[in-house]
This record gives C-alpha cells, sequence and structure tokens, in this order.
C-alpha cells in the first residue's frame, strides 16, 4: 500500500513532464539539437552512478595526503555538464519542461552521491559516528527541501520544478564546490555544512515565497521571491 501511494504521488506530481517524455517524437523531426541539452543531462544523471566504481583509485601528493583523484576528475566533469546543458538549451532555444526537470534531477542525484560516498567513504576516518549520522541526515533534508519544490510548483502552476533563482545557484555552486573540497580534504568542517545548510532553508524559503505570490511560473527568474513581478492577487483582479 506504501509503494502504491509513494507511485501515484511521483506520478501526481510529474505528470506534465511524463506526458512530455511520451511525446517527445514530436521534436525530433527539428534535428539533434534540440536534444542536446537534455543528452548532457543524461550524462550528468549516469555518470553520477559510476562514482561509486571510482572510490578506490587514489594517489598520493608527497606527503601531504591521498586523493581520489579519477573520483575527482569525473565528480568535476560532471559539474561542467550542468553549465552545458543549461548554455545549449538557451542557444538552440532547446527549453522545455522535461529539460529542466532533467537538468534539476540531474543536479540533485550528483550532489546526493557526491555527498554521500564523502560522508561514508572518504571523511568517514575523519567523523565521529554521531557527525557521519547527523550530515547524512543533513544531505537527506537538503533533498528533501529540493522535492518540495517540485511539490510546490506543482500545487501551485502544474508542473514540476524549480526555479534558476540567484539563492538556488547559489546553494548549488556551494555544494558542487562543498562536495570536491571534502573529497579533497577527506574532511567536513562543521562551517562549510552548516553554511550550506542554512542557503539550502533560505533558497527553499524564497522560491516558496514566490510560488504563493507570483502570477505565473518563470523557471528562469532571477532575484528573490520578494522582489517585484506579477502577483497572483493583481493576476485574479484582472
Amino acid at each position: 500500500m506504501l509503494y502504491n501511494s509513494g507511485f501515484y504521488i511521483v506520478k501526481w506530481v510529474y505528470s506534465s513532464e511524463i506526458k512530455e517524455f511520451c511525446t517527445i517524437e514530436q521534436i525530433k523531426a527539428t534535428g539533434l539539437k534540440k536534444h542536446l541539452p537534455n543528452i548532457a543531462s543524461i550524462i550528468r544523471i549516469a555518470g553520477s552512478f559510476s562514482l561509486f566504481f571510482l572510490m578506490d583509485f587514489e594517489r598520493d601528493i608527497g606527503s601531504f595526503r591521498t586523493i581520489p583523484w579519477i573520483w575527482l576528475i569525473v565528480y568535476l566533469f560532471l559539474v561542467f555538464t550542468d553549465s552545458v546543458d543549461g548554455t545549449l538549451a538557451r542557444r538552440f532555444n532547446a527549453t522545455s519542461n522535461l529539460g529542466a526537470l532533467l537538468d534539476a534531477l540531474g543536479d540533485t542525484i550528483l550532489l546526493v552521491i557526491g555527498a554521500w560516498t564523502v560522508f561514508t567513504v572518504f571523511a568517514i576516518e575523519s567523523l565521529t559516528d554521531f557527525q557521519s549520522w547527523f550530515y547524512i541526515c543533513l544531505l537527506i533534508f537538503c533533498a528533501v527541501n529540493k522535492l518540495s519544490m517540485n511539490i510546490f510548483s506543482k500545487i501551485f502552476f502544474g508542473t514540476a520544478n524549480m526555479l534558476h533563482s540567484y539563492p538556488q545557484k547559489a546553494f548549488a555552486i556551494g555544494c558542487y564546490i562543498g562536495v570536491a573540497y571534502w573529497a579533497f580534504m577527506r574532511n567536513i568542517p562543521v562551517w562549510s555544512i552548516t553554511f550550506l545548510v542554512s542557503l539550502s532553508v533560505y533558497a527553499t524559503i524564497d522560491e516558496i515565497v514566490y510560488c504563493a505570490r507570483a502570477a505565473k511560473y518563470d523557471v528562469d527568474f532571477k532575484g528573490h521571491g520578494f522582489q517585484k513581478y506579477e502577483l497572483r492577487k493583481k493576476n485574479k483582479a484582472d
């Protein structure tokens, strides 16, 4: 029963994106360029799972420390694809709800897997048991925050997505840098993860405010939730 409930929730949240995916053949006639952004996102999603198999490739840097060099190279390449898919989408005018969903999904999967391997493998020796579980709980909390954004946009606008706002971009960049730094240092300073969690909470609240106030949903909205834009109340008055 719990499984069926979860299935129907996912189906409801992503119904419009699933519909677009099923009708993607209508877009193929426009050529390969239309699919390049989605291909970059899919590479990021699939490549994220390869990180599980690259943790044992390490190299000593003199007497400094041992680093997971292949893992870091692949991780940074996958981070690079995050800027590639958006650039291609804008360059070829290939933006879509499906593309935005794949972009957000790729970001989340990459960060969750990257942070998970850091917490459980690379930095495990420098953390106490309490720190390990506490950091993992914070990681889950941040992931739930991102999922909640898809739910809120679905409730208010009928499409599951996340804004590309400045707070969200700042959080994503901070996470990308943080995971690479933690893997390289094999340690997770308390200040760094506290900063990221605080930024995640702010970005989530900011996006909830936007969803509750805005008359229409603009995934590429820049700014913050209290910025001036067309309000829902004004739209109803019209």
